[in-house]
């Protein structure tokens, strides 16, 4: 494990993840960790509506009329917008077919308003964002607990 941070099943990939198991284990990072969370660039899974066919280069490729589409996860009840701090995380928590992009997360936040957030669902260091705590970094109050 990268300097002994983590779990067996998640060894920190990025900053943003030596952050993120700093934070769980160590409430005084808790605030910084989600000031450098709102500004980091994120994973976002994208779900196909349909088989991923190989390009000439024997890479998955999208038709020109492929729909993708993000997955929802389910937490008692509620529906949660999944986004993952590194590409393994993604692929992980997803086991079909799925195309990885990237987004910042203050800009996922504001585009998606109304929306309850998870980072890194299905892992050790999972964290649940309710709008209440987005809207609350969003303004710049923290909501560490």
């Amino acid at each position: 494990m990268a300097g002994g941070l983590g779990t067996d099943a998640f060894e920190p990939q990025n900053d943003l993840e030596i952050e993120l198991v700093r934070a769980t284990h160590e409430p005084a990072f808790r605030d910084a960790f989600l000031r450098q969370l709102l500004d980091s660039e994120v994973f976002l899974a994208l779900l196909p509506e349909g088989p991923i066919e190989l390009g000439p280069d024997g890479q998955p490729a999208m038709s020109p009329d492929m729909k993708l589409q993000l997955g929802a996860v389910e937490r008692d009840g509620r529906r949660l917008f999944p986004f993952f701090s590194a590409a393994i995380r993604a692929q992980a928590h997803y086991r079909q077919d799925h195309f990885i992009a990237t987004d910042k997360v203050r800009d996922l936040f504001l585009r998606h308003p109304d929306t309850e957030f998870v980072l890194n669902p299905s892992s050790d260091y999972s964290l649940s964002l309710s709008r209440r705590d987005v809207d609350g970094l969003l303004r710049g109050g923290l909501t560490a607990h």
